[in-house]
Order: C-alpha cells, then structure tokens, then sequence
C-alpha cells in the first residue's frame, strides 16, 4: 500500500476496535515503563538497601519538571494535529509537527543545562537530607541526559501514535526501557556502578528510543514526516498549542510541587524510611495507573479526530468505553494491593522489616480511592482533546494544587505521618466528584445519557 493510499486509521472500524487498536499498543508501553521503574528500584533496594530508593524518589519530582515542559508543547501541539486531520488540513498538520520538534529540542537543552548547573541545590531543595544526597546526586547527574531526550522523544511520540501507528509509538517506550532492564543489573551489580549504573542504564535506553523515533519520522512509513520545510518557530501556531498543553503542563508541574511538599513532609514526620517507603508505594502505584494513561492516550487522538470532525456522540461514547476498562484496571489493582501490600513491598527489600511495615502500611491508605481515579485521568484528557483547556485546567489544578497539597500539609498535624498517607484519597474523593459534576453537564448539553452503556 502507498502512503498515498493509505488508508485513514480513524475510520471504518467501532469504537471498541478502533480503542482497542491505539490503546493496547500505549497500554504495553507504560506498563513496560512501570515495570522497569519498579525493577530499577528493585535492584537499587537489593544492592544499596532503604537510601538508595530515597535517592531515587528525590529526584522523583524534576523529571516530573522535564516531562511537564514535554506535555505542555507535546500533547498541546498533537492536539492541533489531531483536530487538523479531522478538518482534513493535513498541510497545516504537518507544519504543526515541525514546530513542536523545532521548540522541544530548544527547550529540552536549557532545561539540561540549567538543572546541571544547579542540580546539588535543586536536590536539596526538593528534601534530600545529608544522608540521602550523595545517593541523588551520582543517580541524577547521568539521568539528566536523559530527561532531556526524553523530553523530545515522549513530545514526538504523541504525533506518533495520532497520525495512525500505535505500534510504532509503543515500540519506542518498550526498546528503552528493555534497554534499561538488560544493563540496570549488568551495570549495577557486574561493574558495581552503583546509583550512577542504574542511571547510565536508563540513558542508554533513551538513546535507542530516540534514535528510533526520529528514524521513523524522517523515513517514509509515515505521511506526517519530519521535513526540513516544515520545521518552523512559528510562535503563534506554538502558543495555540500551549494553550492546550498548558492545563497537562500544571498537572505536571502541581505533581512536582507536590512530590517536594510530600518529600518535606515524609522527612519531617517519619525520616528518610518514610521517605524510602513512599519511594516503594508509588512505584507500585505507577504500575496499575500507567496502564490507564495508556488508555487515556489511545483515546486522546479518537475524540480530537472525531470532535474535529463534528461526531461529537462518537467522541463521547470513547470517553464512556475509555472509563469503564480503566476503572476495571485500578479496581483489579485496588483488590491485589489491599490484600497482598507486605509481598508487594517485600519485593523491594526482603531483609528491612520497619521499611517493609510502613511502605504496606502506606500503600493501602494511598490506594483507598484507586477504582475511581480513573474518571479525574480520563475527564481532564477529554477536555482537552476537545480543546476545552479552561476546564482540563480545573480538574488538573483542583487535584493536584486546590485539594491535594493542602491536605498534605494540614492532615499530618492532626494525623501526624498517617496524615501524609491519606491525603491522597482525601483530595481523590473530592476531584472524583468535581470530574462527575463536570462531565455530567457536558454530557446534558450534547443530549447524552449520562450512565455508561455497554452498547458498543
């Protein structure tokens, strides 16, 4: 088949299928992800013990930072491009990917430099004690390369999967992060490198994912390339983009703040083995919600192309199947870490039976809520394929700044380090019904019913 006669991926197929078609492949991905984050700490835990994962969930928040500047010229800029294909303006489409190529290699290369140059004071800043800073640091130095690829890279990918191949975007997170499990042991425990092996490991794999992204959008398996008459620094088309990107870019940058304000918090309450244990409790955590940002991205192109294309009940009806597998994701996540929480965390480190106590302890206080998490995930991602970046900006700042960051500074002065752990659910419970409200007056004006249907 020519790229001429390529056949448009958004069509002829349900919803099911074609849900299916871009979700599993980004499902794969960051599950893989989440499991080579998991394995990472792992060996880290195994080999250097409770400090070694503090180190790690320091430094947790700035590559928070490099992928907040990566969604907020990203997802915004493949926002546009989806709604462009749907508008048939594929011109314009095209021209959209090389600006946002031109500003995420910009951007990625001051953000490099200016986090190396301040990097000692950026750790202490976001909690590193004197015990845990030499750990941070020989794991952050090398990690910087690749936060900075991996800026451009995961901005790239979104185009990836939108312009109708899934399986090439999966195939970019899975290579580095098989690239990272093969050398994490190798370099960790064979040339005993320590934190800066486990680091080295992770920039190895970018490398191969970002060789591979940008193979695939300078060659001809795409009509969306990236050519040199298209790459631009057209800062009105870029600044439409950011406006977009920008309510996935405060989520981002609210995670962050909260990390740190948590990082203080677990310190000040319960030392570096909170710290170490809350390391442990969101790398679980990751692994059950990655699968639904899989989902959430496979259903992001679908609804821009179909809201583009003025099939607004086919865009909802995304949104509705989008919810139902995700909420059967976390609610099977939900089950297996309330009763199993000591052998999960076990896996972690098997010898440290205090870490073990309050990481278990932790990780079913922060879980209460997870069955429904994924309407908040899912809201804000449909309102921003709609291009409806006022309200996606609402869910995103009512979680992350509005409700959760206060929780955590308040509830532990009554609760003291219980307090840290259930403000999670506490700011959930809350979003969780602002997203309901929210989505339930969309659905009215559009003339939907609100209960998902398994029709479809």
């Amino acid at each position: 088949m020519t790229l001429k006669t390529q056949k448009n991926p958004f069509k002829d197929r349900t919803i099911s299928k074609l849900l299916t078609k871009f979700s599993a492949p980004a499902v794969a991905g960051m599950f893989v992800i989440a499991l080579h984050n998991i394995i990472s700490r792992i060996y880290i835990g195994r080999s250097i013990g409770a400090l070694g994962i503090a180190g790690i969930a320091i430094v947790f928040p700035l590559a928070i930072l490099f992928m907040a500047l990566s969604v907020l010229i990203g997802i915004g800029s493949n926002a546009l491009f989806s709604i462009n294909l749907g508008k048939k303006d594929e011109e314009r489409a095209r021209y959209i990917l090389g600006n946002a190529f031109v500003y995420l290699s910009i951007v990625a290369f001051f953000a490099l430099i200016v986090s190396y140059i301040f990097l000692e004071d950026i750790l202490v800043a976001f909690g590193a004690t004197p015990e845990i800073l030499p750990y941070a640091i020989a794991y952050t130095k090398p990690l910087l390369i690749a936060n900075a690829m991996a800026m451009v890279t995961m901005g790239l990918n979104h185009f990836i999967r939108s312009s109708g191949h899934p399986k090439t975007a999966m195939a970019t997170q899975i290579i580095g992060a098989v690239i990272n499990l093969i050398l994490a042991p190798l370099f960790i425990f064979t040339f005993d490198m320590g934190m800066a092996g486990a680091a080295w490991a992770v920039v190895c794999g970018q490398i191969c994912s970002s060789v591979w992204v940008i193979v695939f959008l300078v060659g001809k398996k795409t009509i969306y390339r990236l050519q040199l008459k298209y790459l631009n620094t057209d800062f009105i088309l870029f600044s439409d983009g950011l406006k977009i990107g920008f309510s996935q870019f405060v989520f981002q940058l609210a995670t962050s703040l909260l990390n740190i304000i948590l990082n203080h918090s677990l310190v000040k309450y319960g030392g570096n083995l909170a710290v170490s244990a809350m390391g442990i409790v969101i790398a679980i955590n990751t692994i059950i919600i990655m699968p639904v940002i899989g989902i959430s991205q496979g259903a992001q192109p679908l609804v821009g192309y179909n809201y583009g294309a003025r099939k607004y009940n086919t865009a909802i009806q995304t949104l509705k199947m989008a919810i139902r597998w995700s909420v059967m994701v976390t609610s099977a996540g939900f089950v297996l870490t309330e009763i199993f929480a000591p052998q999960f965390v076990s896996i972690f480190n098997s010898t440290d039976k205090p870490l073990i106590d309050l990481a278990a302890s932790a990780l079913r206080y922060f879980n209460i809520m997870l069955p429904l998490v994924p309407m908040q995930i899912l809201t804000t991602a449909f309102f921003q394929a709609t291009n409806k970046p006022l309200k996606a900006l609402i869910l995103s700042l009512s979680r992350q700044v509005l409700l959760l960051i206060p929780a955590v500074l308040i509830l532990p002065l009554f609760f003291g380090l219980k307090g840290v752990f259930i403000a999670t659910p506490v700011a959930d419970f809350i979003s969780i019904a602002l997203s309901t409200y929210m989505l339930r007056r969309y659905f009215i004006k559009h003339k939907q019913n609100f209960f998902f249907s398994k029709k479809f």
